[in-house]
């Protein structure tokens, strides 16, 4: 019998750690004891994004009680991962907890020398839990403090997890090795770049890597390999029909064979290391209909089955073999979505979106399609493939043209935590 409660006790524990984020909403979650919670306080598979959820969680759960789990308070806050924490948090939201005791002043010393230290003497609060992928929103718009944006599961809602300042917008963005990569697009005015601005999410220092061989506002590009491809986009004139390469490791670009067609606003994805282009405008603003795909292998562009519809700016993502193009523009805002076979080079048409919109940006989330925001638009809408309908979700606090990057979760901590410290001061 006591086996048997004891391999009881240890599911509900793992079952905690796999649903953390919806688990510390309920009323069993204040209800704890320390123990229970110093067990999935601890665990490397914690699956949450961001650590400062985590002690907000641990906040709730405290002040539930004070008087009672005030002691367990300095043993339980070493279970979380100190080290991921920007060091003017701790300061502010950790130190003032513990009353003189110890293991913030020891954090915040190691926090400055932790990088040359051997993993294996760290104490367990400067380690990370396991490593996983995080999705940030970045606002690609007009407006210079530009926003990034997390969905906090915790409370089912998107929040601002940082702010830069940056004057350019219609720009291709990438992460690559702790740092964000901003491709062309145009500053204030009319001036359009050819620059690759890289913002160091450590230092947050810029610095301006090679130039691209043409300014190119409103252009597609992908990552891939390793590689950074360039599409069409145009100078203020007349669209191009040109693309390039940028070589991240040497710093260098390289021109690539034209596309078939002029374009601008298009959108790109990458099938099988290959590269799919989808409309955008053309010559005297034309909405294209035409797709093509680039084989970097063969260094060699074939045309694809036309779409249904004309569409610049489209929501483009990737499910399950299949393509989704969602909404765009093509003389007013576009609500129709279809999705494209690559293998049989095929469209099919599937339910439009609730509200039309350009300029959407569309990612998978459990293994459904998201599309978010758009052009003067706050609104998030998930596709139900099985019912072929379109359901609006949680809306964006801003609204806008936004771009979308993987990062790792070490990436969202600290800057959460950097920006949670600053936001109240």
């Amino acid at each position: 019998m006591a086996s048997s409660i004891g391999q009881l006790k240890d599911q509900s524990i793992s079952f905690v750690i796999q649903n953390f984020a919806q688990v510390i909403n309920s009323t069993e979650f204040l209800d704890y004891t320390p123990e229970i919670l110093q067990q999935i306080l601890s665990a490397d598979e914690l699956n949450i994004d961001c650590e400062v959820d985590v002690f907000q969680a641990l906040m709730r759960w405290y002040e539930h009680d004070k008087e009672t789990r005030r002691k367990d308070l300095s043993q339980l806050i070493t279970a979380l991962k100190l080290g991921q924490f920007d060091a003017a948090f701790i300061t502010k939201y950790i130190k003032p907890l513990l009353n003189g005791d110890q293991v913030a002043t020891e954090a915040l010393s190691l926090l400055s020398v932790s990088n040359d230290t051997d993993s294996r003497l760290m104490p367990d609060y400067l380690k990370a839990r396991k490593e996983r992928k995080c999705r940030l929103l970045i606002l690609n718009d007009v407006k210079k403090l530009k926003p990034i944006l997390r969905f906090n599961m915790s409370l089912n809602k998107w929040q601002t997890c940082f702010e830069f300042r940056f004057i350019d917008y219609s720009y291709a963005v990438f992460y690559h090795n702790n740092s964000l990569l901003f491709v062309g697009g145009r500053a204030r005015g009319t001036q359009r770049n050819n620059t690759i601005k890289c913002l160091d999410l450590q230092t947050f220092e810029w610095q301006q890597m090679s130039a691209m061989s043409q300014r190119r506002d409103d252009l597609c590009a992908v990552l891939l390999g390793g590689n950074i491809y360039a599409f069409g986009g145009h100078d203020g004139d007349e669209p191009f029909d040109t693309a390039e390469m940028y070589d991240i490791a040497t710093n260098q670009w390289h021109l690539l064979p034209a596309m078939a067609h002029h374009r601008y606003g298009a959108g790109a994805t990458v099938y099988d290391g290959k590269i799919y282009i989808f409309g955008g405008l053309s010559i005297d603003c034309r909405p294209l209909s035409a797709v093509e795909c680039y084989d970097p292998l063969t260094n060699t562009w074939i045309s694809c089955c036309d779409m249904h519809g004309a569409r610049g700016w489209p929501g483009v993502t990737v499910l399950d073999g299949l393509i989704y193009i969602i909404g765009g523009y093509n003389e007013g805002y576009v609500a129709t979505a279809e999705c494209f076979d690559p293998q049989l080079n095929t469209w099919r048409e599937i339910a439009p979106l609730n509200v039309a919109r350009f300029g959407t940006y569309t990612i998978v989330v459990d293994n459904r399609i998201w599309a978010l925001g758009g052009h003067d638009v706050y609104t998030v809408e998930e596709y139900d493939r099985e019912n072929d309908k379109w359901i609006e979700k949680t809306p964006l606090p801003v609204y806008g043209i936004f771009s979308c990057v993987e990062v790792p979760n070490h990436i969202v901590n600290k800057l959460q935590s950097r920006y949670s410290a600053k936001e109240n001061n």
